[in-house]
């Protein structure tokens, strides 16, 4: 029996299977990359958040991207995550 891997949302801080959340991670330039759940592992240090615009909003609240990705764009991860929201289906286009 394969035990499913497990993450912790960086904004609700609920715990859920890895497919069912976002990864974020900041690219070597400097920018941010928000990985579709069955795309490759993007290298370098990432975080997760749920697919759900309030996460995102906990999450900048509590400083977590702050602490987990220092130098990240506030402006270019929303736009990269509600893109990735709307190709998911989770927010209309």
């Amino acid at each position: 029996m394969v035990r499913p891997v497990l993450r912790t949302c960086v904004g609700c801080r609920q715990i859920r299977e890895q497919p069912a959340l976002v990864r974020i991670t900041a690219d070597p330039s400097g920018g941010v990359v928000v990985v579709p759940p069955q795309a490759p592992k993007a290298p370098g240090r990432g975080t997760y958040l749920c697919p759900s615009l309030p996460c995102l909003e906990k999450a900048w609240h509590r400083r977590a991207f702050r602490r987990a990705l220092p130098g990240l764009d506030e402006v270019a991860l929303r736009e990269r995550f509600e893109a990735e929201l709307r190709r998911r289906g989770v927010i209309a286009a």
